[in-house]
């Protein structure tokens, strides 16, 4: 329903709604509604018009009372759809008074389409009439005094037919209508044909509903047949659809069956239309086929359509159809018009359109990726590899993908990498684009680098799309080596032996590889992790080394060579084991024997003591002998210049140092010269076959 509103200085008013059929005239007789007290008008329909009912003839020349507008307008069915439709609305009809005061207003309205040509004079109406009261906005100047017709005494009957004078001007009835859709001067507005009428004061009858309120003499009436309302009007034309089966296909193409109907809506049920052109703005001549995308047709013309009378005498409905491909991206929404035309009996052309819309889904988008490598191997700690990307678009034909962003989940961003380079359009149903890029892949021995490229963009409806692939790239093993170094200060000791500081060097001569050396061992030593500054495990970068030292006594006889070997062994950061051995030798040199003697004598009766000690602390010793230069061997117990003795010989001394170096004993012996000077000397020997060594001391006893 069309609703029309506009403004007014006035109080709105509420309608008086008649329900009537759309399109069909309400026929058969008057039918009365009472005017009521909000100002919408006392109306008789299907009324004959005012000559007829004033029994008269009229050539309404005044010009007292006129409708200059219709205001508040409100469809209330689906309005005109083409001339000779009908239409029912109510409007708020704004009457003007360009007098003085006149009473019993009556207003005509053409129902007809004024077939005569004068308004509403002649033909058939709807007869209307302002309210009478309230007073105000409505005027009552008749009360009960207008007389019956024929008489002069007033009737004593209240005249209901409304008035006008210059206080109550201009006056608003609301009228509810039907009428046929007439547009004679065709600018697209409903013509509504009506006239007023009116009487003067000293000229009334009694009038109690609008078919009284006729002209009051024969110029007592003002008409306008070309009244627009502001309702649309269509012009004249072929009633036609279209419709579409699917109305969707995916793009860039697929097949529809159009459906063409046309109908003669013409008013003249005399006159059938000939059918002579069905045109497309897309598809053409839809009569033919082999063009445009047309595959299959039934349409043809000319065609013969009498008008729409309900099937009455014959076919009132023209219907075909045609199949064509429609093509197109995703998201045209086509819309193509069928516009039929032809011509009536009396040779008047006639054309009508309608149109259908058939939208071209969108097909998702799809690329794939294919990344490779080239060499898939290298030896650590790594090398330059060149990675290819190729990128497909399997996307429809009318989908072309921008590729906006290609990535590396190892190497980054590759716009500006090698050949890469960002955006790329890659036509649909195929299109590639491809490029390289060099980067440098490290790692160790076993490592396998898989790096992912990704391509993204979006077809040329916007719609994301991306796809991913990888490469992968094995890090070889190169061997790794280890050396160590073994020394030993001094490289020479004394006999029996003495401290040595050995010092221990371990080499990473591996090229890429770490080492980590966890055992560091002497065959003589033992286990060398704690014992000097020693410590493992140790980790080497490749050049890398690592030295401690140990202190600890070397022992062996003059000439004996002490050899020891130290083993270094560990793995590389690739788990491969590596080990290595070195050796240092102290040698024991000879020392030869020393030796001393103290004699001491202590009475007449002189008894001497005797101390031997080992002077040295390379070896023990043996005491061979003692002799005195005076008493001779003093180890002889049958010597007879010894009164005792406690003197044994051979005895050990032990080194110098040591328990049992020295050995004492004792002799007496009488001296009987004072003083008595006397020299004990010994004879030692050690193992080795050296010299023997002769310690002595002398005594001397002095008697007083």
């Amino acid at each position: 329903m069309f609703t029309y509103t506009t403004q007014s200085t006035r109080p709105l008013v509420s309608s008086l709604s008649l329900v009537l059929l759309a399109g069909t005239l309400l026929l058969g007789g008057a039918q009365f509604a009472l005017a009521d007290d909000q100002g919408n008008a006392d109306v008789q329909y299907d009324v004959p018009c005012m000559e007829e009912t004033a029994g008269f003839g009229l050539n309404c020349t005044a010009n007292d009372v006129q409708l200059s507008a219709a205001e508040n307008i409100e469809i209330l069915d689906d309005g005109c759809a083409y001339p000779g439709d009908t239409v029912t609305f109510r409007a708020d009809f704004r009457v003007v008074l360009t007098a003085q005061a006149r009473h019993d207003i009556g207003i005509w309205f053409a129902q007809d389409g004024d077939l005569n040509g004068d308004g509403a004079i002649t033909g058939t109406c709807t007869a209307a009439t302002p309210a009478y009261a309230p007073d105000p906005p409505w005027l009552d100047l008749d009360g009960t005094n207008d007389p019956l017709p024929g008489d002069n005494k007033p009737s004593g009957i209240q005249d209901t037919c409304g008035d006008i004078d210059d206080n109550h001007n201009p006056l608003y009835p609301g009228v509810t209508l039907t009428v046929a859709c007439i547009d004679p001067d065709q600018d697209g507005k409903l013509n509504l044909p009506n006239c007023t009428s009116w009487r003067q004061d000293g000229a009334n009858e009694l009038c109690t509903d609008p078919t009284g309120a006729f002209p009051g003499s024969p110029s007592k009436c003002r008409c306008d047949t070309g009244f627009n309302i502001d309702i649309d009007v269509p012009p004249a034309s072929l009633l036609v659809t279209k419709t579409a089966d699917p109305t969707s296909v995916n793009e860039p193409s697929g097949p529809v069956s159009f459906t063409v109907t046309v109908t003669n809506t013409g008013i003249d049920p005399n006159n059938p239309v000939t059918l002579n052109s069905l045109l497309d703005t897309i598809y053409g001549d839809i009569t033919t086929t082999g063009h445009d995308g047309i595959t299959s047709t039934t349409c043809l013309v000319p065609q013969e359509i009498p008008v729409d009378d309900g099937n009455i005498g014959g076919i009132d409905t023209y219907t075909c159809t045609f199949e064509a491909d429609v093509v197109g991206n995703a998201g045209i929404v086509e819309t193509d018009i069928v516009t039929a035309t032809g011509v009536d009996d009396r040779g008047n052309p006639i054309s009508g359109e309608a149109t259908a819309t058939v939208t071209i889904s969108d097909v998702q988008p799809d690329i794939t990726v294919l990344k490779t490598a080239y060499p898939t191997g290298v030896l650590e700690p790594g090398g330059l590899v060149t990675f290819s990307v190729l990128v497909t678009n399997n996307s429809v034909s009318s989908d072309p993908v921008t590729i906006t962003s290609l990535t590396d989940n190892v190497h980054g961003d590759l716009n500006g990498q090698g050949t890469c380079a960002v955006e790329q359009t890659l036509a649909g149903n195929g299109g590639t684009y491809s490029c390289s890029f060099t980067a440098n892949v490290t790692g160790n021995s076993g490592d396998a680098e898989t790096d992912t490229v990704t391509a993204s963009g979006a077809d040329d409806e916007g719609n994301p799309v991306s796809d991913s692939d990888s490469a992968t790239v094995t890090v070889l093993n190169v061997t790794s080596e280890i050396e160590l170094i073994k020394t030993g200060a001094p490289t020479s000791v004394d006999e029996p032996g003495g401290s040595i500081t050995y010092t221990f060097t371990v080499n990473n001569l591996s090229a890429v590889d770490t080492v980590t050396i966890d055992s560091l061992t002497d065959d003589l030593l033992g286990d060398l992790n704690g014992q000097g500054d020693c410590s493992v495990p140790q980790t080497l970068q490749p050049g890398e080394s690592y030295t401690c030292t140990v202190i600890t006594p070397v022992t062996g006889d003059a000439f004996d060579k002490i050899t020891n070997t130290a083993t270094a062994s560990g793995e590389d950061d690739d788990g491969e084991p590596v080990t290595y051995s070195d050796s240092a030798t102290v040698d024991i040199n000879n020392v030869p024997p020393a030796a001393n003697l103290t004699k001491t004598a202590t009475e007449v009766l002189v008894t001497y003591e005797v101390e031997v000690c080992n002077d040295s602390d390379a070896e023990a010793l043996t005491l061979d002998a003692l002799s005195d230069d005076v008493y001779g061997d003093i180890t002889d117990v049958a010597n007879p210049a010894l009164t005792e003795t406690t003197c044994e010989v051979p005895q050990v001394l032990e080194a110098a140092g040591d328990v049992g170096s020295c050995f004492t004993c004792s002799f007496k012996a009488a001296t009987t010269t004072s003083p008595t000077t006397d020299t004990v000397t010994g004879t030692v020997n050690d193992d080795d076959g050296s010299v023997p060594a002769s310690p002595s001391d002398t005594a001397t006893v002095s008697f007083e």
